[in-house]
């Protein structure tokens, strides 16, 4: 399949290229770009997916543009949203949130949000304005993130001045 198109709603077993429709179901499949009101993923993945509402469960999508998402038991490259984000027992590089996230049992490397709610979960790098968190890694907050972006572009202001010589 190389493009689907649906009025209201489509469903995708196997693999797939680019899917447009009112509300998309993958299930055990995958497709190249999903654009829905609704994309529900069920053991299955996208390189990317818009969506006003994305549901992944034991899947994964690449590049992610939603209003609001959930995730559980799957992955994200990079999640952007306009509201609420919620992961749970799952992994993320990126995400960033105008409103909330949520990780439980989690792990991410970027999180950026104006609230963040974070229980039994790792993050490399948080930034936000309120954090509730409970038995949580944060390898770098705000000022960790600031102090080490300093320190590492002097090293490497340094080393191309030393490289000229």
């Amino acid at each position: 399949m190389s493009e689907h198109d649906a009025a209201t709603q489509g469903e995708v077993q196997g693999e797939a290229g680019d899917v447009v429709a009112g509300a998309v179901t993958i299930r055990q499949g995958g497709a190249r770009s999903v654009r829905a009101r609704e994309i529900s993923i069920h053991q299955g993945g996208s390189v990317r997916a818009q969506a006003e509402q994305l549901n992944v469960t034991q899947g994964g999508v690449l590049f992610a543009r939603t209003d609001s998402a959930q995730v559980t038991a799957g992955a994200v490259g990079v999640v952007a949203a306009r509201g609420e984000v919620e992961l749970k027992a799952s992994a993320a590089k990126l995400v960033l949130a105008r409103d909330e996230v949520e990780l439980e049992h989690s792990a991410a490397v970027v999180v950026a949000a104006p609230r963040v709610e974070i229980s039994d979960s790792a993050v490399g790098v948080l930034i936000a304005r309120h954090i509730e968190a409970r038995n949580v890694r944060v390898m770098f907050g705000l000022k960790e993130a600031v102090a080490f972006g300093a320190a590492a572009g002097g090293v490497l202001w340094l080393l191309t001045h030393l490289r000229r010589r």
